[in-house]
């Protein structure tokens, strides 16, 4: 539905330039591919801003009405984030990380490296590995990857 309306809100608004843009150039050089009265004269500039005026307003009901839902998508996804960092915390309590390997595994499924981790954090590279063995063993996941799936079959599993 919402195509059928951009595609008559461009048809109407290329009809009214059309009719104007030849009216224009023939009162403008003088040319005129047949002679018409000055009531037809008036019928297709008044037709033309009558084009133009309802393809606006038609254009502005339909910026409006994606303004709208582009908000609502917005909120949706707010929704769903929050939703997904309280399923993130849940595992991670249940699985009982302390707080620093729950910020770790947090950044793990975010997608940073050891070493950027460990230069977030001030840690060394050792440090982060020792702790990332510690989340692995205690969510009973093999790895990097496994943790990260993890999550995203949680967040996929209802697609």
């Amino acid at each position: 539905m919402l195509d059928k309306l951009v595609f008559l809100a461009v048809v109407i608004e290329l009809g009214a330039l059309t009719l104007f843009g030849i009216e224009f150039i023939g009162s403008v050089f003088g040319i005129s591919m047949f002679e018409v009265s000055w009531q037809v004269h008036e019928i297709i500039e008044l037709s033309s801003i009558v084009g133009l005026l309802l393809g606006a307003i038609l254009s502005l009901v339909l910026l409006r009405s994606s303004m709208r839902r582009n908000r609502k998508v917005e909120e949706q996804l707010a929704y769903a984030s929050r939703s997904f960092h309280k399923l993130l915390l849940a595992k991670f309590d249940e699985w009982k990380l302390s707080k620093a390997e729950a910020e770790i595994a947090l950044l793990i499924v975010k997608g940073f490296s050891v070493a950027e981790i460990a230069n977030m954090r001030g840690k060394s590279e050792g440090t982060i590995k020792s702790q990332n063995s510690a989340i692995y063993q205690k969510s009973g996941l093999s790895g990097r990857v496994q943790l990260v799936s993890f999550f995203l079959e949680e967040l996929t599993q209802d697609l």
